[in-house]
């Protein structure tokens, strides 16, 4: 019995384990994020470029569509676009 709850808790420990290695690997994407303005720039999304600006498009409270930019701090949004 004392084996069988000690072999169960290594398993569950070793589990545990990969299953927080692998969450540092996800990939996020702005995509279906909340927002509130129909077009906009945000920085800073961490694991989605390299914590560059995005622009994107908002659609009903979430991010429609998105583009990445090559640099922090330099999108700029108007009512109806955005630019890198």
């Amino acid at each position: 019995m004392k084996f069988t709850s000690l072999n169960t808790m290594v398993i569950s420990a070793a589990v545990m384990a990969g299953v927080a290695i692998a969450s540092d690997d996800l990939v996020l994407t702005p995509q279906n994020m909340p927002c509130y303005k129909p077009v906009g720039c945000s920085t800073g999304l961490k694991g989605y470029n390299n914590g560059d600006d995005f622009g994107y498009f908002c659609v009903n409270g979430k991010i429609a569509t998105y583009g990445p930019c090559s640099c922090k701090h330099c999108c700029t949004y108007d009512q109806y676009n955005f630019s890198c």
